[in-house]
């Protein structure tokens, strides 16, 4: 419970930047395009901000909390940045505001989010034993995850129904977001001690030459990058809310669609048996082709709830195990890694699939702007254009058809390494410990044998009599 406060409060926060898009639109004024834009230089700094961030966690030093803990700190920065970024002053002129909320966006992004993605994964494989603790953690923390994320869904909208396109609402209700959900987020601070060592523990600095080599050991890391980059790029689009904004008239109803998700809840409990079974990969596969039939619903469900209930809940099927298996699998090319003889670089690998992660909504952001705007989409309006409503129709059925239709190509590729060249990496670097382990226990009895026979080797010395042992 006390690991999944960090996993809620980024979830959390990850569904409050999604309207981002419509609070700069519809409540600042700002053009789609211009936001598009905003979205994706914001994430392209990332890429530089998150390589950097891993490389500075890799190469911290212990402290009394740990390696990776300290930067749990970041959370109040997200949080507070958080904020700010909703309370964009009503003084600002035109340009005042579009670079007040790309300031925001990028210390956000590129300084405290990266900071918390680089020490996630290090964090995990220091505070826990093994790939077996590794996905009960994920998907148990999971189910409070998911908890917070269906009551995000469903109160968010309702209270920005009322905030409306009120700059002063919208403030009043991130501030009363962010203040709680920065003190949950800090719990695994404040719980979860670092009781492992990895193998890089102890190990030389981390140097450029060997992010390199680690990042060049194998094909993998960069499948699993091109998953998160996917994924993301359903939040970077985030039409759901322009949807029910202008097609089912009513954003507050977004919330009673979103609280279907608690039908899937318990199928979270499901993963650890299931990867006693399958693949990580061939789990997601099912997922996203359920989600994949979901979008069919999106597209003719023209406003009807309970056809926008069914592809939810398609669509929240797909998303589970993206999002309670993904650091497993990031765990996974990490033991690669260290297999081949190369480092670890846990923060290194969260770290690439975050920055990809971001790239991907960067991109998104970016390609629903400029078609929003090419539609005609004013956002100071309360009605739109036909041509924008089938725009926005459009987009929030597709880009999600797109990306679980990407991702189910990028896990066939990825069976063979989950389903052939996973067992017997796990089965030799366990052999390697239990070695390494009986090879530390010889030594220790041989140094303690060295006082006595040392002893006994002096004339005229006698070793210590038994009792005195």
């Amino acid at each position: 419970m006390a690991w999944a406060g960090a996993g809620m409060s980024a979830a959390a926060n990850f569904i409050v930047l999604g309207y981002l898009s419509i609070y700069a639109t519809d409540t600042l004024g700002i053009s789609a395009a211009m936001v598009g834009v905003i979205i994706l230089v914001s994430s392209l700094a990332n890429v530089v901000g998150g390589l950097v961030a891993s490389w500075i966690v890799d190469r911290s030093p212990e402290t009394k909390w740990g390696k990776a803990r300290p930067y749990e700190f970041a959370v109040i920065g997200v949080w507070l940045a958080t904020w700010l970024l909703f309370s964009t002053p009503a003084g600002l002129g035109d340009v005042g505001r579009v670079v007040w909320v790309f300031a925001m966006f990028l210390a956000i992004n590129v300084l405290f989010d990266t900071l918390l993605r680089s020490n996630d994964t290090l964090y995990m494989a220091r505070a826990f034993a093994n790939r077996r603790v590794y996905a009960k953690v994920y998907t148990r923390a999971g189910i409070f995850t998911t908890i917070m994320g269906i009551i995000m869904t469903v109160g968010l909208p309702v209270a920005l129904s009322w905030a409306d396109k009120d700059p002063a609402r919208w403030s009043i209700v991130m501030g009363a977001v962010a203040i709680p959900l920065a003190a949950l987020g800090m719990t695994r601070f404040l719980f979860v001690r670092e009781e492992y060592q990895t193998a890089d523990t102890g190990a030389p600095p981390v140097k450029v030459r060997d992010l390199l080599a680690t990042l060049g050991a194998g094909k993998w890391i960069w499948l699993i990058a091109g998953l998160f980059f996917l994924n993301s790029a359903i939040n970077g689009a985030n039409m759901i809310s322009y949807y029910f904004r202008y097609i089912v008239g009513d954003l507050a109803l977004q919330g009673i669609v979103a609280g279907a998700g608690v039908l899937i809840l318990p199928l979270i409990l499901l993963f650890p048996k299931l990867m006693k079974r399958f693949g990580i990969s061939q789990i997601i596969i099912v997922g996203c082709t359920l989600g994949l039939i979901g979008t069919g619903f999106y597209f003719f469900a023209n406003g009807s709830i309970p056809l926008l209930m069914i592809g939810g809940i398609l669509g929240g099927l797909a998303s589970l195990p993206l999002s309670y298996l993904g650091g497993v699998m990031i765990l996974d090319v990490c033991a690669f890694n260290e297999w081949k003889g190369k480092r670890r670089l846990e923060s290194t690998m969260g770290a690439v699939t975050g920055v990809m992660g971001r790239i991907g909504i960067g991109i998104a952001g970016l390609v629903v702007g400029l078609l929003l705007s090419a539609s005609g989409y004013d956002g100071t309006t309360d009605v739109q254009t036909d041509a924008a409503n089938n725009a926005i129709v459009g987009l929030f059925a597709g880009v999600p058809a797109f990306v679980f239709l990407g991702i189910i190509v990028l896990m066939f590729f990825y069976l063979h390494f989950d389903l052939k060249i996973l067992p017997q990496v796990n089965a030799d670097l366990d052999a390697r410990r239990a070695q390494a382990s009986a090879d530390a226990m010889t030594r220790e009895e041989e140094d303690a044998a060295v006082p006595l026979t040392a002893a006994a080797a002096i004339p005229g010395e006698q070793a210590n009599p038994p009792h005195d042992m």
